[in-house]
């Protein structure tokens, strides 16, 4: 991936946390029927399980910003994970409904963090031609949770019990949290001393919080009084909100992204793509297991094929986009989710499983291809510094296109079945409900459709990538030395040290047969060779008595090395930095993997080496030069 060990060990365990995180939200809906059974509730209070992780998820999303920019990535990847575990403990034990509720709750203040945070962490990690990938491998844990979650759901709870499922959760994040510490570094915080503005904590909370909860009350108490309430109150705060953040000199929330234009349109059709997911997600088990009688794991089956293709496209969609651009994936990712909607509309009350797996397939392909690919396009069009910012608004935006799109879905499918319960039977009402529903989503896919054809071009963010990398290659291609002396993989370690020796250099990376760096191999790793011992002494006695022999091993060491293979000896793999590499990410790799130098690479190929004293000194000039233009 082009990472240093240390930043792919802290990537592995950002996406095994969102995946623990994922699983979780989709294990739910299967245990629901269950947990009302047990706890003796209706559906419209069991609905708040998922209404208030959603809600405070929601709430939480706007404080990441400025979260990820006060403290180490690893703290606040340990809180969440920790206060995750907790809440999931507290969900599994869950003795009555206020306890259990209260353990969601409590899952969601760490859920909301860990999702913009991580999406920052990958946008920030990967340069910006290598985005649509970092992309793609989150697109894989989005989409295995979903695939796993269900099935695994109702194998749980059809042969234990639904607080095991909480505690196989449980077991999951605490995992994660306890190896964190050993496994992840520390890297100092940006604003390390920034203060949280209390009131816009306030504003936003209870501005996101009333709009949401409008939201969430369309399905119970439709358009009443509490509902307009809810959301005038919602309203008004949001824009006072905004109007704080926009007056601050050091917001809490950087809103001044929407005034990007690639960035704006990017969140919209964001939000179209997420309504339209996220309602079909609510509707379809209601269709296949309160209408048609199937069971909650021949439910979860159904998304299966489509959430394993769906992981699959992920990296393939990720790659097409650092190569192409996002144009051709947005439009057929559109084009293919709208068809599949279209043909959801159409469902029968005698529809067979294959056929709706292979519809959610079809559809679930689409959003491969579409929704880490917009999401990328509009954070692309942003500076690094206003990337955390950027994901946060982008996640607060998704999440109220959800809740909003789920609210009116379920309203139209309530509407329709209680309109027709008079004329037809039931089960009759209810399928028609559920395809005028999705009716209502495939025009929603529609728009995405149109809004994707007029304003995601590849122009825009091949030219504004274009312009960072050239600008990024300027400096580095001032400081590297594009003399590089490489070895073929095929040489004799005599046939390096007679490069080294001629050359007088150090070190030489390893090519294969296309010039591509397969190893780096140094001096040090032949002194680290001609100084193993043959034996190890535990007896310092026999250890003096064989000093004797040392330099008749010695010899015989160094002429066995001389014949042996360089990948023998050589460091397998290369750390090397990107050709569009900044300075800082340069220095990063050089003090992370303690090295001298380090190869650059274009498309895999060598172009040049870095030396850390070229740095040092270009550094050192290039702030004399500025205090001397003063």
């Amino acid at each position: 991936m082009g990472l240093t060990h240390r930043q792919t060990v802290m990537i592995v365990l950002l996406l095994v946390g969102t995946f623990v995180t994922v699983l979780n939200q989709t294990v739910v809906a299967p245990a629901l029927p269950s947990i009302m059974v047990d706890m003796s509730i209706n559906a419209a209070t069991g609905q708040w399980l998922t209404t208030g992780f959603t809600l405070v998820n929601a709430i939480m999303v706007p404080v990441t910003a400025f979260l990820i920019d006060r403290f180490p990535i690893r703290n606040l990847f340990l809180f969440s994970m920790s206060i995750f575990a907790i809440g999931s403990l507290l969900a599994a034990w869950g003795p009555n409904f206020p306890v259990l509720l209260s353990g969601r709750i409590v899952q969601a203040v760490g859920a909301g963090v860990l999702m913009p945070m991580v999406m920052s962490v990958l946008m920030l990690t990967f340069p910006i031609e290598r985005r649509g990938f970092a992309m793609g491998l989150f697109g894989i844990v989005m989409a295995f949770g979903p695939a796993i979650g269900p099935t695994a759901a109702g194998v749980v709870i059809d042969a234990a019990d639904w607080h095991i499922m909480f505690y196989v959760v449980t077991a999951f994040a605490a995992i994660v949290a306890l190896v964190t510490p050993f496994t992840m570094d520390r890297v100092p915080a940006k604003h390390a001393h920034a203060k949280l503005d209390i009131p816009s904590v306030v504003l936003s909370t209870l501005g996101f919080g009333s709009l949401l909860y409008s939201f969430s009350i369309i399905g119970n108490g439709g358009f009443g009084l509490e509902f307009f309430i809810s959301l005038i109150v919602g309203l008004v705060v949001i824009v006072l909100f905004f109007r704080r953040q926009l007056s601050m000199e050091h917001p809490m929330l950087r809103v001044r992204v929407l005034a990007n234009k690639t960035f704006l349109m990017g969140t919209i059709i964001g939000m179209v793509v997420q309504a339209a997911l996220l309602s079909v997600g609510i509707l379809l088990p209601i269709y296949l297991q309160s209408l048609l009688g199937y069971s909650a794991t021949e439910s979860g089956l159904v998304l299966l094929p489509g959430a394993l293709i769906m992981g699959i496209m992920g990296p393939i969609a990720g790659r097409w986009f650092d190569r192409h651009g996002p144009r051709v994936l947005a439009v057929t990712g559109t084009l293919m989710l709208t068809i599949g909607t279209v043909m959801l509309a159409f469902l029968g009350p005698e529809v067979s499983l294959v056929y709706v797996a292979v519809v959610m397939a079809i559809r679930l392909f689409g959003m491969a291809l579409i929704n880490m690919t917009i999401t990328t396009w509009a954070m692309n069009a942003l500076p690094n510094d206003l990337i955390n910012h950027g994901t946060s608004v982008n996640n607060t935006f998704r999440q109220i296109a959800g809740s909003l799109g789920t609210a009116i879905l379920t309203s139209v499918f309530a509407m329709v079945s209680v309109s027709l319960m008079a004329t037809e039977s039931t089960t009759l009402a209810g399928v028609h409900g559920v395809d005028a529903a999705f009716g209502v989503s495939a025009v929603l896919c529609a728009i995405g459709f149109i809004l994707v054809l007029i304003f995601v071009k590849n122009g825009d963010a091949e030219t504004k990538v274009d312009l960072d990398k050239q600008e990024k290659q300027s400096v580095l291609a001032s400081i590297m030395k594009t003399d590089v002396f490489t070895v073929p993989e095929s040489s004799s370690v005599l046939d390096v040290m007679r490069v080294l020796v001629e050359r007088k250099i150090s070190a030489a990376p390893v090519v294969d047969s296309e010039g591509r760096a397969v190893g780096f191999v140094s001096d040090g790793d032949i002194m680290r060779f001609l100084s193993k011992r043959s034996h190890l002494y535990t007896d310092p006695i026999v250890m003096i008595m064989q000093a004797s022999n040392d330099n008749d091993t010695f010899d015989e060491k160094l002429a066995a090395l001389m014949r042996m293979n360089v990948m023998d000896v050589a460091t397998k793999g290369v750390v090397g930095i990107n050709l569009s590499a900044t300075l800082p990410e340069v220095c990063r790799v050089l003090g992370d993997n303690h090295l001298k130098k380090v190869p650059v690479l274009d498309k895999g190929e060598i172009v040049g080496v870095v030396n850390r004293s070229d740095i040092t000194l270009y550094s050192m000039r290039t702030y004399l030069k500025a205090q001397h233009d003063l």
